[in-house]
């Protein structure tokens, strides 16, 4: 009898551990996956966005719901180290926005619900300021023949 419980709580512990490893290639796959979408939201693709998150998750095992994917998309002081040095040299501003996709779901180890969260974000330059042409310059600009 206590042998047919060791071989119970060793096959329990195996299976355990290789749910386990498949649940943290899961969540390795989806965070790398919403990082990718973090490049196409903007104010007019949060809906798409959500139904291609929901998408990935479905081929990684991951039942999400739109009510789980939290997006924000907001203006933000933040600067590039790139932005912070031309800002200082050529005394300019940059637009940027913070993009950030928040991912809430669970994962079931052994019968056991795991809550687990996936947060990716990105500041994104959405305007860079543009030097103003001298009146010489569009002078001659607008004397050239097209």
């Amino acid at each position: 009898m206590k042998g047919f419980i060791v071989i119970v709580i060793v096959v329990l512990i195996g299976y355990g551990f290789v749910q386990g490893l498949q649940i943290f290639k899961a969540n390795g796959d989806f965070a790398e996956q919403v990082d990718h979408e973090l490049d196409r939201v903007d104010p007019n693709s949060m809906d798409s966005v959500k139904q291609d998150v929901i998408a990935e998750g479905k081929k990684l095992g991951i039942d999400i719901s739109t009510n789980d994917i939290h997006i924000l998309y907001e203006d933000t002081d933040q600067r590039t180290v790139a932005q912070n040095l031309v800002g200082r040299k050529l005394d300019v501003q940059f637009i940027n926005k913070r993009v950030a996709i928040s991912v809430d779901y669970k994962q079931h180890l052994l019968g056991i619900s795991l809550p687990e969260n996936v947060t990716q974000s990105h500041v994104r330059q959405v305007e860079a300021p543009r030097k103003q042409t001298s009146p010489e310059m569009q002078q001659l600009l607008d004397a050239t023949p097209r």
